[in-house]
């Protein structure tokens, strides 16, 4: 099999070469292969400040949409906290750091607040159990979102796939051009 005229136009392979369902751009697609982690409901939120670390512990239950059981988990809120903005995996620590912290009272509701719980340091758990909000005597010092997060497996399995992936768009290109070329008479047999 020879091509009598091998240039094809340019444009029509640039197209071939980026179809909008080609599989190596579908396998990179972000939620590909993604394990989300985020808090259990409810999240059983408990804080500490510690005085050394100038930062509060976070204590909460998470749970993965993969597996059935829940897992208890610690981080410190300010160094996480820009991690956490950008849904990346917190830095965890064992949630038995919290010896000899203070102890942050953590409430349900606002209306849970009363004269000597605005006297101090105090959160309120968000009814979506998915943030609370720091208080210092009466004034807010912020809203905090636990982490939510995918785990590290996505990436692993995409870099493992993607050899298939690129074979299989280049054999699908492939297979277009030869079929491109042999119905516009392109193609001929020498025997």
């Amino acid at each position: 099999m020879h091509l009598k005229n091998a240039s094809f136009p340019l444009p029509l392979i640039a197209w071939a070469l980026l179809p909008g369902g080609c599989a190596t751009k579908a396998l990179w697609e972000e939620v590909r292969f993604a394990r989300f982690h985020e808090p259990a409901s409810p999240a059983t939120l408990r804080l500490a400040y510690s005085n050394r670390a100038q930062d509060v512990l976070v204590e909460y239950d998470e749970s993965c949409e993969e597996k059935t059981f829940i897992k208890r988990r610690a981080d410190f809120l300010y160094d996480n906290r820009q991690r956490i903005e950008t849904r990346r995996k917190p830095r965890f620590v064992r949630p038995a750091r919290a010896v000899g912290f203070e102890p942050i009272r953590v409430l349900e509701s606002p209306r849970a607040i009363t004269a000597p719980a605005a006297a101090g340091i105090h959160a309120v758990v968000s009814t979506d159990n998915q943030s609370f909000t720091l208080y210092t005597n009466e004034m807010s010092l912020g809203s905090f979102d636990l982490p939510v997060y995918t785990d590290a497996s996505r990436k692993t399995k995409q870099v493992l796939l993607t050899p298939v992936t690129v074979t299989t768009d280049l054999t699908i290109v492939g297979g277009y051009l030869f079929l491109l070329a042999w119905s516009t008479g392109q193609l001929y047999w020498v025997h």
